[in-house]
């Protein structure tokens, strides 16, 4: 198993986080890798929920909310997909820190394919899926902080649909 850990902080109040996080399918415009993203089913939040994620440049993976604390945490599971992995779970917290919000999540995952999934997992998985995190929080991050501009009516902060 892999543990990998991000953290960020953004400059606007938690809630205008949870705003982002908790709408499942507003992955699309945080997450480069997602072109398109759409709950599956009736459930559109809480443990149970489903998003299908249809990826760029091709492929798609189904993710199952398996936590939910409101306006403080989300966790998901990738539930099906074409990835090398055996498993895939992450927790998503968001905290207050001073006038702004402070973002962590842990994710673990197993790569499929015994030793060899293991030895791309140590020369190329863990490397590149962290550096991909890293622009999706920072993308998070922004459009959070940009949602909480335009809400206070500042002026030059849009937020895509």
């Amino acid at each position: 198993m892999t543990t990998i850990h991000h953290e960020i902080e953004a400059a606007c109040p938690p809630e205008r986080v949870w705003a982002v996080l908790a709408d499942l399918e507003a992955v699309q415009h945080y997450n480069p890798t997602v072109r398109t993203a759409a709950v599956r089913g009736t459930r559109r939040t809480g443990v149970g929920a489903e998003r299908v994620c249809d990826l760029h440049p091709g492929g798609r993976v189904v993710e199952r909310v398996t936590h939910w604390e409101d306006g403080r945490a989300v966790g998901l599971e990738v539930a099906e997909s074409g990835w090398p992995i055996r498993y895939m779970h992450w927790v998503t917290r968001i905290e207050p820190k001073g006038a702004g919000a402070r973002i962590t999540q842990r994710l673990e995952y197993a790569p499929k394919y015994g030793p060899l999934g293991w030895l791309l997992d140590k020369l190329v998985m863990k490397r590149k899926l962290t550096a991909t995190l890293d622009d999706v929080f920072a993308r998070l991050a922004k459009r959070a902080e940009a949602a909480s501009g335009a809400a206070r009516g500042h002026r030059g902060a849009t937020v895509a649909p």
